[in-house]
């Protein structure tokens, strides 16, 4: 900005640039000024540094000489934007101040000004937390920091005795008119009328295209006047993304002797944004957005921020050049108001925004909250730009939503509001969530919800996976990672995973005719959790891949293949949807190019098709995929070439092609043992050449495996069998139980032979985990997953989101050997063995009931399930692992460890964090109390043992726990006593305690409100003098 701006009636004088800046006091101003700070900028900008987190409070100086043409004039200090908490003083008087955080504040400052003198401006802001209760400042739990200062312009505007405060300008594009409310202020006035001459300009070319509007009001003293009129525009040109096309409104004020007292300029668009039904419309024909969020004041946290959110050339680039490169036309300022001058650059560069308050979790009075809501809408109502208010984030308020909004929808009747005409959702699905979600999941409804939405479906966050620009996962990520990567993964692989999702996800949303798609976050606080969307020097703003893959995705004529499954049969042959997706206002027709590529994207089979698609629309085409003969890596492709622009919408999807499952001879010779309601394993194996017969426990046939299917386990016929298994079992024999979680809801715990307990907990998870789709193994060496790859254990055909792993908690209570798990941090145990005798106990979850075996429809219902070559393969090398016993280990390094029978747990925080997972073997896991009262966590050793050491492995160690010991739950004796939570982990000698129970009792809380144990391991043997008890 200019140091003067001089209207005829109306001078503008900037007080931007540099400013001195001092820690200090609440009530002393400083006597030495050692720092300066630009404005707008934070103090985290002063120079030389100094550590601001330390200080309540920051004092700002500005000295200035005013021109001598600004004598006599009225004159208003305009603090546009300014944290946490204002008060300001001027030559030395207290003028006023305001704990809007995001709004402007005013003072009338002219009988305190120095003509021709110097004027001494101090301003002090404090931190958050010095903000009275009723601040409407609201929160962001993911903030890195909250740095005050002033961060938006500082002027000083001299009128005459009359002017204008505030101007609203409300399109009527169907008429070409724009209706002007004026609130014309009157300050100590002596003129009996006034003249008001309002018209408006194209604001590029300056010409006048409004008719000539002069009209006279009658003057009052002091007060306020609100004034409306019409002003009929000719040709109008309407604001879009395509055609930002902006006017200027201009008001003089004269008075009675012809004084000019003052002029406004007001840049509007001639726009109208509106809800009908399910859809969002622009200027009368509806319209899909396409973005992402600006999580702006997140990005005040960013250290490299530097001066770049004030400088209006990296704004450009970064709001309106690099999007609109990618295909974006929209973007959510998430958590709070952004600095004034990137609205005026949307305006100008044609991007849509919705404006959100930093409302994650409300704060304040219902009168304060109205007040700083009527300050933001009346800052902001003539962007164009501004499309949607937004009063909440993941978060509902009965005073905003039932008493609030409808006020300001009365202020401002141009706008919608997100949370109360329609509502946003965010589906972190295929990341903190599960590929699909059919019900409600966090703040998501069921993707067929969405669908079938019955207002505006808008889907502002998704993709749960944030990468910094050193290639490194944010806190938030790095418990999501190895669900899809497992442990081993580089920069690189983050990198592309991210951008896989975002294609896979953007794809998805666009099939199911989501009006606005939005994946979360393109500008972000780097080191935060949730990082932004650029590698290196933020300033260089260098997109990530993700950036390339929305582009693609987002393409207004687009193309996407709905295929879910990963494997294929070679020769197969499979039935299809592509969707042709038209985001354009036309019709649009194209030429679609489909079929399967190599790894070196050479076509091996393609056909040639001609679309069209009317405007804001899909068209679906069904079409045939020949998969080749040959087993190998491919890609099902799909290219949309754009019939009037040329460009290429690109599709594709993994596909993994095998050969049919063959076995060997030996196997054919061995019998297998079938237990189970379902027939389908048994049916399989037979028809592969298997010989399989039902298991009593009786014959004399010499079985190599026996198999449990599903919740046989549950049966009184497996009871029955449970001694003949153990026999079979330790004189060489392997019993594979095969999804024995199947059909559980709650907890059980099942008998298995040896006298092990399954304990099973189904979770029902309401905004994490979910059932997973992906299953990671321990080893990849190992027999079972003979012929497979870890890429090859991903997205199982059929099921919703090709579920593979269900939602349950398994803990075996015997030491166990892990070889495959799935989940967060990868904390669900999918496949386990436990040596007994000489054989095994094998506990699979993997689910391959419907995919061994072809059903009726399972080809043409989308998520079917149907044959899967893969899951095959993995049940034939489940017999032939356990049958040959080659390059299996039968010994635990056990170090002289006590199996645990049984857990229990004074309460648990949910189904994650139950009592067994304090003895699951993976500390990833952890039981959680509910609260820091008094809680136990309960182990049962199963009868008498010289106990010899406990290992404790805390999460949150209490501040104070004993640990007792008892042959009976009901009398304990205390074996240790502990007043410290230094350590994480602990290993206490309890020197051969004779005892079967053992319970940690926490009594009182360290840093948290509760406590948690990841691992217990107890030490010691038997007590075979008395080795009978059992109580």
């Amino acid at each position: 900005m200019k140091k003067i701006a001089v209207l005829s009636g109306r001078i503008e004088f900037s007080l931007n640039g540099l400013w001195e800046v001092e820690p200090g006091e609440k009530e002393v101003i400083p006597l030495e000024w050692n720092h300066t700070v630009p404005v707008p900028s934070l103090v985290d900008s002063a120079d030389p540094s100094y550590p601001w987190e330390r200080y309540e409070y920051h004092w700002y100086r500005k000295r200035f000489v005013l021109p001598r043409n600004v004598a006599s004039r009225k004159a208003f200090l305009k603090i546009e934007q300014s944290q946490f908490g204002t008060e300001v003083w001027l030559n030395g008087e207290h003028i006023g101040g305001s704990i809007s955080c995001y709004t402007s504040h005013e003072y009338r400052v002219d009988p305190f000004l120095r003509i021709g003198d110097v004027n001494e401006l101090i301003v002090r802001v404090g931190q958050k937390h010095t903000l009275p209760p009723e601040s409407a400042v609201g929160n962001d739990m993911e903030r890195l920091s909250f740095v005050p200062g002033l961060w938006g312009d500082v002027k000083i505007i001299f009128t005459g005795s009359v002017r204008v405060r505030l101007v609203q300008i409300l399109p009527d594009i169907a008429r070409s008119v724009a209706t002007v409310r004026l609130w014309i202020q009157y300050i100590e006035s002596k003129n009996t009328w006034i003249e008001l001459n309002p018209f408006v300009v194209e604001k590029a070319s300056q010409r006048k295209v409004s008719v000539h509007h002069a009209f006279k009001v009658s003057g009052i003293n002091t007060g306020e006047r609100e004034i409306s009129f019409p002003i009929a525009i000719r040709d109008v040109k309407l604001w879009s993304p395509e055609s930002p096309f902006l006017y200027e409104l201009h008001v003089s004020l004269t008075g009675e002797n012809g004084e000019l007292l003052d002029e406004s300029i007001t840049t509007f668009g001639m726009r109208e944004f509106t809800i009908d039904g399910a859809d969002f419309y622009l200027n009368g024909r509806k319209i899909h957005l396409r973005g992402s969020s600006i999580a702006f004041h997140r990005f005040l946290s960013d250290k490299e921020k530097g001066l770049l959110p004030w400088d209006e050339k990296w704004i450009r680039k970064v709001l309106v050049e690099i999007p609109k490169q990618h295909n974006f036309n929209f973007f959510r300022a998430h958590l709070g108001h952004m600095y004034n001058r990137w609205y005026e650059i949307a305006d100008e560069g044609g991007i849509m925004i919705q404006d959100e308050w930093q409302f994650w979790g409300v704060t304040g009075t219902r009168e304060q909250i109205i007040k700083e809501f009527t300050e933001w809408l009346q800052d902001n109502w003539n962007h164009p730009s501004i499309v949607l208010w937004d009063a909440l984030n993941e978060s509902t308020s009965e005073v905003v939503q039932k008493e609030v909004i409808p006020l300001m929808k009365a202020l401002d009747p141009t706008r919608c509001w997100e949370s109360y005409d329609f509502f946003e959702d965010h589906p972190y699905i295929y990341s903190l969530g599960p590929v699909l979600h059919n019900q409600k999941f966090g703040f998501s409804r069921s993707i067929d919800e969405l669908r079938d939405s019955k207002y505006p479906s808008q889907v502002n966050e998704y993709i749960w996976w944030w990468v910094n620009k050193e290639g490194k996962p944010s806190e938030l990520t790095k418990k999501v990672i190895s669900r899809w990567l497992g442990e081993e993964y580089n920069s690189e692989d983050l990198l592309s995973h991210q951008a896989f999702l975002a294609s896979e996800l953007t794809e998805l949303f666009r099939r199911l005719s989501v009006k606005a798609i939005q994946p979360f976050a393109y500008l972000s606080a780097d080191n935060g959790p949730t990082s932004h969307w650029f590698r290196g020097t933020i300033e260089n703003l260098e997109p990530k891949p993700i950036m390339a893959a929305l582009k693609n995705a987002f393409e207004p004529f687009g193309i996407s293949i709905e295929l879910w499954d990963r494997h294929f049969f070679c020769g197969e042959r499979r039935q299809v949807k592509l969707y042709v997706m038209n985001d354009y206002p036309e019709e649009r027709s194209g030429v679609l190019r489909f079929g399967v590529v190599n790894d070196e994207n050479v076509w091996l089979t393609e056909q040639i098709i001609p679309v069209r698609a009317s405007p804001l629309n899909r068209h679906i085409e069904s079409v045939t995929v020949p998969f080749p003969a040959e087993a190998g890596d491919y890609k099902v492709r799909a290219e949309l070439i754009d019939g009037v622009s040329g460009r290429v919408a690109i599709s594709e999807k993994v596909a993994h092609v095998y050969d049919a499952v063959r076995v060997d001879q030996f196997l054919r010779q061995l019998a297998l043992g079938f237990l189970g309601n379902d027939d389908e394993v048994m049916n399989f194996l037979q028809s592969v050449g298997l010989n399989v017969q039902p298991y009593d426990g009786k014959s004399r046939v010499d079985f190599a495996c026996v198999l449990v299917v599903g919740d046989f386990i549950k049966s009184e016929r497996y009871l029955s069998l449970l001694n003949s298994l153990e026999r079979f079992i330790r004189k060489g024999g392997t019993v594979i139980f095969i999804e024995p979680e199947y059909s559980v809801v709650g907890e059980v715990r099942y008998s298995l032979p040896g006298s092990f307990t399954l304990a099973v907990r189904y979770r029902n998870d309401t905004s994490q985990g979910g059932y997973d789709s992906y299953v990671i193994p321990q080893d990849i060496d190992h027999p079972i997953w003979k012929g497979l790859r870890k890429e090859d254990l991903q997205m199982f055909n059929g099921a919703f989101g090709g579920e593979v792993v269900s939602q349950h908690n398994l803990v075996p209570l015997a030491r166990h050997r892990v070889l495959a798990r799935s989940g967060l941090e990868l904390s669900r145990l999918a496949a386990v063995e436990i040596p007994l005798g000489t054989g095994f106990i094998v506990i699979t979850s993997l689910q391959l009931r419907g995919r061994l075996l072809p059903t009726p429809n399972c080809y043409e219902e989308l998520y079917a399930r149907r044959p899967d070559p893969v899951a095959q393969r993995f049940l034939v090398n489940l017999v032939e692992a356990y049958s040959r016993k080659e390059n299996l280990s039968k010994s635990l390094d056990d170090r002289g460890t006590i199996a645990i029978v049984d857990v229990k747990a004074s309460s648990f925080y949910d189904d994650f964090t139950w009592a067994f997972a304090a003895i699951d073997g993976m500390e990833q896991t952890e039981w959680r109390s509910k609260d820091g009262g008094t809680e136990w966590l309960q182990l049962d050793t199963g009868f008498l043992h010289l106990i010899e050491r406990i290992s404790i492995k805390w999460g949150s160690a209490p501040a104070e726990y004993v640990i007792s010991a008892s042959v009976d739950p009901q009398e304990w004796e205390v074996v240790w006593h502990s007043r410290s939570s230094d350590l994480e982990a602990v290993s206490i000698s309890l020197r051969r305690t004779k005892a079967r129970y053992i319970r940690i009792e926490c009594l009182k809380p360290a840093n948290h409100s509760f406590y948690s144990i990841r691992e217990v391991v107890l030490y010691g043997r038997p007590d075979e003098s008395n080795r009978a008890v059992q109580i």
